[in-house]
């Protein structure tokens, strides 16, 4: 803007310079010219009255007086009488000259008037400006004509031009240096605005702009800080509503993407990447359809947006590795009054929540079978005794040691059920303190014992010395380790079954194996289900409710660690637990 300015500045002291160089040129030739006019009249009023004076009655005397005062006055004189003949001529001889009666300043001056031309003379070959006045005396009766050549007129016009244009252009220097010094002077608060604004735009909301100035630049400064403080606290408010709806968004646990009305998605949330697998995270602006291939949620966009409303459907989404269930949540995106905008997608994962659903069904109808089977039986046998077995005493004997058993197998799934459901609902876990695990274990030994007795069985112990102390519920780590090491006993005829303990990168591991039968490839990722038994006969005959595992994967979940199971059929089972320590 600076050079515009300074260009601006230059072009009008160029054209001032022009303009000026040229009406001077045009008025100082017009002023020569009739000042030139205005002495020939005087000089030849002068010379009239010479001729009168002297009263001159030859030509010769009349040729040498214009001779003379020719030289004198710098100019030609010529005499002509009132034929039109020249009489005398300074400059060339009177006989070789054109007859001039028709010449028009000739013409103007012998009808008494005093006239002035300038036009070409073809007897000097030159342009002339010629002033003539009647003259009359006792000898003459004619006019006197005095000229001089129009280039010397320009002679001195051009020197007069050429210093006033020497003057013009120091004046325009001097002009131009101080339009360079102003424009430079203007442009500096203009520059620094447009310094900040440049930073402004480029985020730095602090800048301010500080000018000593009163007139409109230094306005526009103070308008431009009212708008930097205005425009940051705009920004800070966009800026936490952004970040308090992407947080809003980023935490739900739907999917949630936007399309506008070219099926091009413009925003999306973490969980709808989670939800359908997508590790491409530069997805905005991109078709909904190159993204995903699923019929259903196609079916919902283009329903949503064919009929205007709002559209729920739910459908499988087959993924490379997993089958999801979905629900999908279609809503249309419109200002009021105007056209749609485009469609909001909230997508749910209900693939646990069904799992759920069906594992939920099938407790209940596992402990309805669980329940049924003891009861049957404890029915059965009440209803013999009373049909009369009571009387024989060794039967009844009996039947009340089944009715026995059969309850206590009723009391332990009872406990098991209430055991897991405190574990799901962190229920007595206030009676928490520091535990040394290799008391715990033998605890736990001891309690066993007795079952390996008339059995070809051992339990062995290994414990890392020096290991920091668990923060933990102790009844809690000790049902854990109860069953895993009651199912050892049960499922190993003979051999030994060996608990291993130690610290390692801030985690207690333990470890419970045995070389017992073994579990079967395919019933591993099973075996933590509730009721799951790889083998039911046996397990029901040895006195198992079939939730002793589920138990175990709850109370390691419960402490936030990790449970891996490794087996071979026919050479044992390893249970290998990880726990972090809380500090």
């Amino acid at each position: 803007m600076q050079k515009k300015l300074f260009g601006t500045y230059f072009i009008i002291i160029l054209f001032t310079l022009i303009v000026s160089v040229y009406f001077t040129w045009s008025k100082s030739y017009e002023f020569l010219t009739k000042q030139y006019e205005q002495q020939f009249i005087s000089q030849g009023n002068l010379i009239s009255e010479f001729f009168k004076a002297k009263d001159i009655d030859n030509y010769d005397e009349i040729q040498n007086f214009i001779n003379k005062y020719a030289a004198t006055m710098e100019a030609r004189i010529t005499i002509i009488d009132k034929s039109g003949l020249v009489i005398a001529d300074s400059d060339e001889a009177p006989l070789a000259m054109d007859n001039h009666a028709y010449r028009t300043e000739v013409k103007r001056a012998l009808n008494g008037e005093i006239a002035s031309s300038i036009r070409y003379s073809n007897t000097m070959g030159n342009y002339y400006s010629y002033t003539a006045l009647p003259l009359k005396t006792n000898f003459i009766d004619g006019v006197l004509r005095l000229s001089i050549p129009v280039n010397a007129i320009e002679k001195i016009t051009y020197e007069l031009i050429r210093y006033i244009i020497i003057s013009l252009i120091i004046c325009s220097a001097i002009a131009i240096l101080i339009a360079f010094l102003f424009t430079r002077i203007f442009m500096k608060p203009i520059n620094t605005l447009t310094k900040a604004v440049g930073e402004i735009s480029n985020g730095n909301y602090e800048k301010r702009i500080y000018i000593n100035q009163k007139d409109q630049i230094g306005k526009l400064a103070d308008a431009f800080n009212e708008m930097a403080v205005r425009l940051k606290l705009n920004m800070w408010k966009l800026t936490q509503r952004k970040t308090q709806l992407e947080a809003i968004l980023s935490s739900m646990n739907n999917g949630i993407v936007a399309v506008d009305d070219e099926f091009k998605i413009v925003f999306y949330n973490k969980a709808f990447n989670e939800v359908l697998s997508i590790t491409d995270e530069g997805i905005v602006g991109k078709s909904i359809y190159d993204i995903i291939r699923n019929t259903v949620l196609f079916n919902v966009l283009e329903k949503s947006i064919e009929n205007n409303e709002n559209i729920t459907e739910e459908g499988k989404l087959l993924l490379e590795n997993e089958e999801k269930i979905i629900r999908i949540y279609a809503n249309p995106i419109k200002l009021e009054k105007t056209k749609n905008l485009g469609i909001l997608l909230v997508i749910q994962d209900l693939t646990q929540i069904r799992k759920l659903e069906n594992i939920r069904r099938d407790f209940v109808s596992n402990v309805t079978h669980e329940l049924k089977t003891p009861l049957t039986s404890i029915r059965g046998f009440v209803d013999t005794l009373k049909n009369g077995a009571i009387n024989d005493e060794v039967v009844a004997k009996r039947f009340l040691d089944i009715i026995d058993i059969e309850s206590e197998r009723l009391y332990l799934l009872i406990q098991d059920i209430l055991s897991l459901s405190e574990i799901e609902s962190k229920q007595n876990e206030k009676n928490v303190g520091f535990y040394n695990l290799s008391e715990v274990i033998f605890e736990v030994v001891d309690l066993l014992k007795p079952k390996l007795k008339d059995s070809q069985l051992e339990i062995k112990v290994d414990i890392e010395n020096d290991m920091p102390e668990f923060k933990c519920n102790k009844d809690r780590i000790k049902q854990l380790l109860i069953n895993l090491v009651d199912n050892a006993i049960k499922y190993t005829e003979k051999g030994h079954i060996i608990i291993k303990t130690n610290y390692s990168n801030e985690h207690f591991i333990i470890e419970v194996e045995d070389t017992g039968i073994g579990i079967e490839k395919e019933h591993i990722p099973r075996l933590f289900e509730r009721f799951y038994r790889v083998d039911r006969g046996r397990s029901r005959k040895q006195g198992g409710t079939g939730l002793g595992l589920s138990i175990v994967k709850h109370i390691v979940e419960l402490y936030d660690g990790l449970i891996k199971v490794e087996s071979r059929v026919g050479e044992g089972t390893r249970f290998i637990i990880r726990l972090p320590e809380k500090k």
